[in-house]
């Protein structure tokens, strides 16, 4: 990448967790792999998807559904079992579900395309970097609209041209 990127903290944490456990490249990002490495148990099955902390090991529950659907509800509830807390259906308030929800969206395309391994993606050529990541175009196409977006120069170009407007208050 030839322009400066500026990570956010969820990146930079969730990059910090898989190089302390060993995730560092795109082969590393199997479910198995993953779940290995941060003590989750799988469990595929007829359903919807739900995780649950059971005697003090994480649980995803994951339906069956094509690999790449798989790979998209693995890491929203990757997400569940690392932040958050409670159960979304028994009491929780509609709004901090919906948070979560939100955050866990955000989650996936940062964990299915970590910020360490940038370099692997080919920003000309969504479906080979799909392939590469062994995810859908549209978890490849969001996280690369995401990078695009954060890209430090084009933050500073807009800073740049309200810099006058913020400097009459």
């Amino acid at each position: 990448m030839d322009l400066e990127y500026v990570p956010t903290h969820l990146e930079e944490w969730i990059s910090n967790e898989y190089i302390k456990k060993g995730i560092l490249t795109p082969t590393d990002l199997t479910i198995s792999n993953i779940s290995k490495c941060f003590g989750f148990e799988i469990v595929i099955r007829n359903g919807r998807n739900y995780s649950v902390n059971i005697d003090g090991t994480i649980v995803l529950f994951l339906s069956k559904e094509s690999r790449r659907d798989l790979k998209r509800n693995f890491h929203d509830e990757l997400c569940h079992g690392l932040m958050h807390e409670g159960r979304q259906r028994k009491g929780m308030p509609i709004p901090l579900r919906e948070l979560q929800e939100n955050q866990a969206e955000n989650f996936i395309k940062y964990s299915a395309i970590p910020y360490h391994m940038l370099s692997y993606i080919n920003f000309k050529d969504v479906e080979y970097t799909a392939e590469v990541f062994g995810v859908s175009t549209d978890i490849c196409e969001e996280r690369i609209e995401s990078i695009q977006i954060r890209q430090a120069h084009r933050r500073g170009r807009l800073f740049r041209a309200l810099l006058p407007v913020m400097s009459r208050y």
